[in-house]
């Protein structure tokens, strides 16, 4: 099944939740002069916790507060700051009314403030002392539906007492709270139950179980349609297959999308795929993002109470395979060659050169056409300048990536023949020992039992708790050397030149891989030398055969 570009597919991720009512940090809701014989006022309305309640709380302060002033009398509400948070510690950061309510204050803008009750301004014992000092200073008065005035607003020491202690009381409130919620999602944690929230990509909430122990929650269990998505990207990706084309994959097998119906994000396909829930781990107390610092997911998977991971579902792929995975997304995401996981493929990376010596390199750029549209343009450019300071190359050659890629395929289709495939497999029989695939061959033969014996060493009396990470880095170093090995033996199969003739070659060249490709170029050529200017690529490309 095929979907439209820009149609919702039946299987849209949704969009991010949002709260129901957003706030402006200060709204001014009455005049702008209080009336004759009152004083202004300001609200602060704070809802601690999010409960998807149509923001019932907020009214419920507002109606109680307007009700509380007009049976004072002598006032009128100028405004209203109003928060809208939670009561984790990132609120703390994201609390734009409080912040704004305090500068106005400082500024004298503000002269009195009405809350509901103390703890909606601070639950920090010491912090909440020290506001009512700060307003008692700057003359504001403070109004409270549940708090006396009196011990709001008066500085005697019973005052500040009575204060203090039930700040302290709220604040140990919130602590008792945080403990229990703390100590209920290590047991959901350690018993592999989900806690809530967006379900990851890949997997659903299951029924209701209960484990050995008595713990009784809800497990992940795979998705019919995002589980099988999974498993194909796996196998894209161990293919060289971009992220965006498995984006278009999912949208056209599986009418996987955006919110919008567009493709899904390269980013979040890269976030499912080197996420430790692809190999059943159950990750705990994940750090929040922060621009520059990179978070290693495998620091933070639960571990149950012999100090081993926690498996809380069903594994896209076994600790290797996506450990090989992990490796080709990390490693293109740092190129700084090309860009790998684009849509376009580098054809002539490392036989390209400019006429300073220096290679060419791919490079992605966008530009509007007469029409105005933008299009993505592709091309092959001498860094030298760049990397190495002006004046390296007088020419800054640049060659039209798609055009001169073109040009060195019909050069190279017209001089694969039968027979120069046999005199590029002549000359590797005599430039290559007959020990050499043999001493890769045992090399990689020993480096696969040494992952295996790693392997097997996990739940061992040795590798429990914090050494658990580091049982799982050196499984990963051992594949990385698999993987390197494998790529010299494969270079030495390919050398060997599998399709025997030139007509086989031609019509087999679509479907081997990006690597594949380079090889049998590189048997045949040995350089291509690029002039500067604006010329056709025939006239700019020199290509230099192998000798």
């Amino acid at each position: 099944m095929v979907v439209e570009q820009g149609a919702i597919g039946a299987n849209a991720r949704p969009g991010r939740t949002g709260r129901t009512v957003i706030y402006p940090a200060f709204a001014r809701t009455g005049p702008q002069e209080p009336a004759r014989g009152t004083k202004p006022v300001y609200l602060y309305l704070r809802l601690s916790k999010y409960h998807r309640d149509g923001a019932d709380a907020i009214e419920r302060q507002r109606i109680d507060l307007h009700r509380k002033l007009l049976a004072d009398g002598g006032w009128t509400v100028m405004g209203e700051y109003i928060d809208n948070d939670s009561a984790s510690s990132s609120a703390v950061r994201s609390r734009k009314a409080w912040r704004q309510l305090n500068n106005d204050i400082r500024s004298g803008l503000v002269k009195a403030v009405a809350f509901w009750k103390l703890d909606r301004t601070n639950r920090v014992a010491s912090r909440c002392i020290e506001w009512i000092g700060e307003c008692q200073r700057s003359g504001v008065y403070l109004v409270s539906h549940q708090d006396s005035a009196e011990e709001l607003n008066t500085a005697t020491a019973g005052a500040k007492l009575v204060m203090g202690i039930k700040a302290l009381l709220a604040e140990v409130e919130t602590d008792s709270m945080s403990e229990r919620q703390l100590a209920a999602k290590r047991h959901l944690a350690e018993a592999g139950f989900h806690h809530g929230g967006t379900s990851p990509f890949g997997w659903k909430p299951g029924p209701r179980v209960t484990d050995h122990l008595g713990r009784s929650g809800v497990r992940l269990v795979p998705h019919p349609i995002e589980f099988p998505a999974l498993r194909d990207a796996v196998t894209m990706v161990l293919a060289g297959k971009s992220l965006s084309a498995i984006g278009k994959y999912w949208k056209d097998r599986y009418e996987i999308t955006t919110a919008s119906g567009g493709f899904v994000y390269e980013a979040s396909i890269y976030r499912s795929l080197v996420s430790p829930r692809m190999v059943g781990y159950r990750m705990r107390q994940v750090p929040e993002h922060q621009r520059g610092i990179k978070i290693d997911l495998l620091n933070h998977i639960a571990l149950d109470a012999t100090g081993n991971p926690v498996v809380s579902q069903e594994p896209v792929c076994d600790l290797v395979t996506w450990m090989r995975v992990r490796h080709l997304l990390e490693q293109a995401r740092t190129s700084n060659v090309r860009k790998p996981w684009g849509s376009h493929e580098w054809l002539l990376t490392g036989l390209a050169f400019c006429q300073c010596g220096n290679r060419l390199y791919g490079h992605n750029k966008s530009r509007r056409n007469n029409h105005g549209e933008r299009i993505q343009a592709y091309a092959y450019r001498c860094m030298a300048n760049r990397n190495r300071g002006p004046g390296n190359c007088p020419g800054s050659c640049t060659v039209d990536a798609e055009k001169a890629e073109a040009f060195v395929l019909g050069w190279f289709f017209a001089q694969v023949t039968d027979e120069s495939l046999a005199n590029a497999r002549a000359r590797r029989r005599v430039g290559r020992t007959g020990s050499e695939a043999a001493t890769i061959l045992a090399e990689l033969e020993q480096t696969k039992q040494e992952r295996q014996a790693l392997i097997r060493k996990q739940g061992s009396a040795d590798y429990r708790g914090s050494m658990v990470t580091v049982l799982l880095q050196l499984i990963e170093d051992t594949q990385l050397r698999i993987e390197d090995l494998q790529r010299r033996l494969d270079v030495l199969a390919l050398e060997e030149f599998p399709i025997r003739d030139g007509s086989g070659l031609v019509a087999a060249w679509p479907g081997l891989t990006i690597g594949e490709k380079r090889g049998y170029l590189r048997r045949l050529i040995h350089r291509i030398d690029a002039l500067p200017g604006n010329a056709p690529s025939q006239d700019r490309l020199t290509i230099t055969p192998v000798g």
